[in-house]
């Protein structure tokens, strides 16, 4: 019996032993457990078996910093910057006619906002972003207009769209009040929006009543007897050759008639049958470009001699060779709405730009500078930014400027600056219209030729 007991108690010392050896070890892991631990998980401190058996906290390694010096940021680095740095892109649409009759004013459109766009990001573009462009062509169809400048405001954030012509822009009222981005251009002389522009909706050039003005000026003075009127049937000629009919008659000059006729048809020798049998001095003809041909070559085959004035449509290099140039060198004009070559401010964009010269080029550039100019001195990066301060930044007491780097840096020292445009003074009347300027040119070997310039202030009053 008392062998038995001293076994037993051999056992008991052994068993004894082995838990001292494994509750040290137990200690030595505790100890040693890697101090990124905590880092991983500062909150929440060690539980059950893993935790200290005297309830200390493990004593960091002396090569390392403790947990909680880890864990916290250092005092130079802000724990989240209130702004990132790269404050990335905004998007404007360009919403032209790079097809159809007036594809080739929708490219020279297109090509001069691009111009300006390099400006404005080459200069580091606006506080909002660099300016990113999303194209698209309309075909001069006012449904496909809607169609793609929707896109660009929906699926494209879009905050402006430019470039849209008479028809297509009308259409878009309703989209640029109900999303309230800013729809601009820099050739809609449409009469309709005399009424429905001027919230959200802008124009580079003046209404087609200027239109109708210089017209009329150009065929008073020439010294004709009688002018035969041919307007395509849309509103956009009818409303100028109106204004232009009052203007020769206020004159006492004779018309010999007014017809207004349908485009598409494949002949107009129904119309011209009256007009050539009273043999006028002149014809006015405002019209597109593929029915405008059509009537210049029947006129001239049914014994047509005198001078013609053109609008606008017809005033490309591709009408020469459209009609040829022997039909119409030296009778014809064209009248459009031009810059004033003489301003400082299209000397320089002139010299900057290769086709500055281009109808409605300087009006195109001047549209997406000022809304990058709207962009620095709005609170918001959107439409409704642009529309808050666009006025204020074309027209007002301040400095005056003429390119987007020089207002944004005005505009970044607290002051305020009034932009000098390369189409002229861009001062809005209510319309959201400014007041514009007349060039008439001359067919001359086969070219067109400045041969009179009227200025904005021949028509103040």
């Amino acid at each position: 019996m008392n062998t038995t007991k001293s076994i037993c108690l051999r056992l008991f010392a052994a068993v004894f032993a082995l838990s001292l050896v494994a509750a040290a070890c137990g200690d030595d892991d505790a100890d040693e457990q890697p101090a990124t631990d905590a880092t991983e998980t500062p909150s929440e401190p060690a539980t059950g078996d893993d935790e200290p058996a005297d309830d200390e906290p493990a004593e960091p390694a002396a090569d390392e910093e403790p947990a909680d010096d880890i864990a916290e940021p250092a005092d130079d680095e802000p724990s989240e910057p209130a702004e990132p740095a790269d404050i990335g892109e905004i998007t404007v649409g360009v919403l032209v006619p790079l097809t159809g009759e007036l594809g080739e004013f929708g490219k020279i459109v297109a090509d001069a906002i691009e111009f300006g766009v390099e400006e404005i990001n080459a200069a580091g573009g606006t506080r909002c972003g660099t300016i990113r462009t999303v194209v698209a062509d309309t075909g001069g169809d006012a449904e496909t207009g809607i169609r793609e400048a929707t896109n660009m405001i929906e699926s494209e954030g879009a905050v402006a769209v430019m470039g849209p012509t008479s028809g297509v822009m009308v259409k878009l009222v309703d989209l640029a009040h109900r999303e309230e981005v800013v729809i601009m251009s820099p050739y809609a002389g449409t009469i309709n929006l005399n009424e429905l522009g001027g919230n959200f909706v802008y124009r580079t050039v003046s209404s087609d009543l200027g239109d109708g003005a210089a017209s009329g000026l150009w065929l008073s003075s020439r010294g004709y007897e009688s002018v035969s009127f041919l307007i395509q049937n849309e509103e956009s000629t009818i409303s100028p050759a109106e204004v232009a009919r009052a203007e020769v008659l206020e004159a006492g000059i004779e018309i010999t008639d007014f017809i207004v006729y349908n485009p598409g048809q494949p002949s107009y020798q129904a119309e011209l049958t009256t007009v050539l049998a009273n043999n006028p001095d002149a014809i006015f003809l405002a019209g597109g470009q593929e029915s405008g041909v059509t009537v210049i070559k029947e006129a001239v085959a049914g014994g047509f001699e005198g001078e013609w004035l053109f609008t606008a449509d017809l005033a490309v290099p591709e009408i020469f060779d459209a009609v040829g140039a022997e039909l119409i060198n030296d009778k014809a004009f064209v009248e459009f709405a031009d810059a004033d070559p003489s301003l400082p401010e299209f000397i320089s964009f002139e010299e900057r730009y290769d086709k500055a010269g281009d109808p409605f080029a300087p009006n195109s550039f001047d549209m997406i500078t000022l809304v990058a100019l709207s962009l620095e001195a709005a609170d918001s990066c959107d439409g409704a930014g642009i529309n808050s301060t666009i006025r204020g930044v074309a027209h007002s007491d301040g400095t005056k400027v003429s390119t987007f780097a020089e207002g944004r840096d005005i505009l970044a020292s607290g002051g305020t600056i009034n932009y000098e445009g390369a189409s002229g003074p861009l001062v809005f009347d209510e319309s959201g219209t400014v007041s514009g300027a007349y060039t008439i040119q001359q067919a001359i070997n086969g070219e067109w030729v400045n041969v009179e310039f009227y200025p904005a202030s021949t028509f103040d009053g």
